[in-house]
């Protein structure tokens, strides 16, 4: 009787483990066709070291994705592609999708540096911060160094043409023969001077100013570079005072 029953639950269990490996290939099956179609709908997979950078696809159509990025096949024509991530350098390449052929692009992103955005700042005054993504900042540098800059033509014209009227004071004073005229010359030739000398002044105080938000600039993209600043908790700052007629400028350590 014993054996009779094991027979049983052997020939019972039989069609249930057969019916268990048939869902199981059923199942696989249709999730490998699954994944294949998926495969095969896709027409650009975009990836990026590091990931999670934002794509951007301009063409017929605009669209944008976070890498790995995987994009329909029914893409056609002439696309350009651009890739953004805090940090990094940007990136673009141009590509030409027929509709019908899967493509894959691999993108690394080169990180930014401290020497590209000093070497920026020495060249144009600004341009290392906004190669940071500093945009505000970048600004402000900008336009007090182009102010600044500004500021010295206008007072080295004033300080050539008031030299230019003490040098001819001074001709005329030689060229006197009297006494009065020497009189006379002599306090316009003194005014003239002392017009001149508070224009070379003025000039020099303005050259003072390009130097001093040149250097500032500099010195905030070298010493200021986002990972450093994050690491020491510094930060730096500029800003005007009309009332002082000044430029400030100021670095901050917090502790």
């Amino acid at each position: 009787m014993t054996n009779l029953k094991d027979k049983r639950r052997v020939w019972s269990s039989g069609p249930l483990i057969g019916l268990i490996i048939i869902l199981v290939f059923f199942f696989s099956q249709a999730a490998f066709a699954q994944e294949e179609e998926k495969k095969s709908e896709a027409g650009l997979v975009i990836t990026s070291v590091p990931s999670g950078a934002t794509i951007f696809l301009e063409g017929e159509y605009s669209l944008n994705a976070t890498t790995p990025a995987t994009l329909p096949l029914n893409l056609k024509g002439k696309y350009k592609i651009r890739a953004l991530k805090e940090g990094y350098e940007g990136w673009s390449t141009s590509i030409w999708l027929d509709g019908t052929t899967p493509k894959l692009i691999s993108i690394n992103l080169a990180p930014k540096t401290r020497l590209k955005g000093a070497l920026r700042s020495a060249i144009v005054p600004g341009w290392g911060q906004y190669y940071y993504g500093e945009k505000k900042k970048s600004f402000l540098f900008s336009f007090a160094t182009l102010g600044a800059a500004a500021a010295f033509v206008v007072a080295d014209n004033d300080f050539s043409n008031k030299n230019d009227a003490y040098v001819s004071a001074r001709n005329d004073y030689a060229a006197a023969t009297n006494v009065e005229d020497k009189y006379r010359l002599k306090q316009i030739l003194d005014e003239k001077q002392r017009q001149a000398y508070d224009a070379e002044n003025v000039r020099g105080t303005t050259l003072v100013l390009v130097g001093v938000a040149w250097g500032f600039n500099l010195l905030d993209a070298i010493v200021f570079y986002p990972s450093l600043k994050e690491s020491l908790n510094i930060s730096s700052s500029i800003s005007f005072e009309p009332e002082n007629r000044g430029i400030k400028l100021s670095l901050v350590k917090n502790f």
